[in-house]
């Protein structure tokens, strides 16, 4: 073998050497993938090494943002988590899961650098905006009830929101409604509701598609559900409280009216997931109440309407029934409340002024500890 022969063989060897280096070299997506599975198993730590490797491969790789915002979540630093979520809907606004995770992280003060607390990022200002912020300032500041071993558990959901206003009537759109609803809601069974654990879908004006809020029902293992709403019907003469349980035909005319209507809005938000772990929510959604939950439900909302009378600002139309899709796809007994309907110039009327607001939650509030009441076996108070 000639030197030159030998020269030409080491700098082969040497590039056949360095292209099985870089070819065993894993990928951004590779080390997301192990991140993953080391996230599934508990090791945040180990999770995050891989990742920040992975964004040093690729820094506009979503589903590495979106797996670092999980990462941080996990690791109790909400600001650092916000924003990976935030920038993984940057590179990929389909990533619905990381879009809802940013809003709901976004609600909420995050921690400044320095550790103090900062605000939360401003609103939309519009109708009823000033007092929802109080209302939500108010019940922050107390801190949610803490769930606790026996507690009955409640998920409050505020209808509408974000993309979604829902019904407009008298200056009023039904996102502030529903969202100021069911914040007093909240602050009014966190006083008086011993025994009961309450958490909310969102505390401000974000967008939740309907598949989010049914399986929300699941994730927080609530045993009752609760959607506030004050929409619009046809029906002029529809007014007043109204409890709905679902069921495939509608009890009555203004039930199917209302279910129409909340499910042309459920259904303008549904968007496919992104690339991270949204199948957690879909498996939730997907679990259809089934006949004890629907029963469950049904008796539910019959105690509610039976038990709201006393106090309250608005005339109980009563408890029924109807095709509500979130009301079957919500792993939950869950009621369906139209605390008012906004065709209505009385209602819209009432739901405008503040204190019969207060009045209308202190009185939903009674009903909701009867339910829990009646769906515990009496063992509330």
């Amino acid at each position: 073998m000639n030197r030159r022969m030998g020269v030409f063989l080491c700098l082969l060897l040497s590039y056949s050497l360095a292209f099985v280096t870089v070819a065993r070299a894993e990928s951004a997506d590779e080390l997301a993938r192990e991140a993953q599975a080391a996230l599934t198993g508990g090791e945040t730590d180990a999770a995050l090494s891989l990742l920040k490797e992975a964004q040093g491969k690729d820094p506009r790789n979503d589903r590495v943002q979106a797996l670092l915002g999980r990462a941080w979540l996990q690791r109790g630093d909400a600001r650092e988590a916000f924003a990976h979520f935030t920038m993984a809907v940057r590179l990929n606004p389909e990533d619905t899961l990381s879009r809802i995770m940013a809003e709901t992280i976004g609600q909420f003060p995050l921690p400044a650098r320095d550790g103090k607390s900062a605000a939360a990022p401003p609103g939309r200002s519009r109708a009823l905006s000033a007092d929802a912020k109080a209302e939500r300032e108010a019940l922050l500041a107390k801190g949610p009830r803490a769930g606790r071993e026996g507690a009955f558990r409640v998920c409050i959901d505020a209808g509408h929101g974000g993309l979604d206003p829902g019904a407009p009537g008298a200056g009023l759109r039904e996102a502030d409604v529903s969202l100021d609803i069911a914040l007093r809601l909240a602050r009014v069974l966190a006083a008086k509701g011993d025994g009961v654990a309450v958490t909310l879908t969102r505390t401000a004006d974000v967008t939740l598609p309907g598949w989010a809020r049914a399986a929300l029902a699941g994730f927080y293992d609530a045993d009752l559900f609760v959607s506030i709403h004050a929409t619009r019907v046809p029906e002029s003469a529809a007014a007043g409280l109204a409890f709905y349980a679902f069921a495939r035909e509608p009890a009555d005319a203004v039930a199917g009216a209302a279910a129409r209507v909340e499910n042309a809005a459920h259904e303008s938000l549904e968007m496919q997931p992104g690339r991270l772990g949204a199948q957690s929510f879909f498996a939730a959604a997907s679990r259809a109440a089934g006949t004890p939950q629907v029963l469950a439900a049904g008796r539910a909302a019959r105690t509610m309407a039976a038990s709201v009378a006393a106090g309250s600002p608005l005339p109980v139309r009563g408890a029924g029934a109807g095709p509500f899709r979130l009301l079957d796809e919500a792993d939950a007994p869950a009621v369906l409340v139209e605390a008012g309907f906004l065709s209505h110039a009385a209602d819209a009327g009432v739901l405008a002024a503040p204190e019969k607001r207060q009045a209308l939650a202190e009185a939903l509030g009674r009903a909701v500890l009867a339910a829990a009441a009646q769906l515990r076996g009496g063992a509330a108070q």
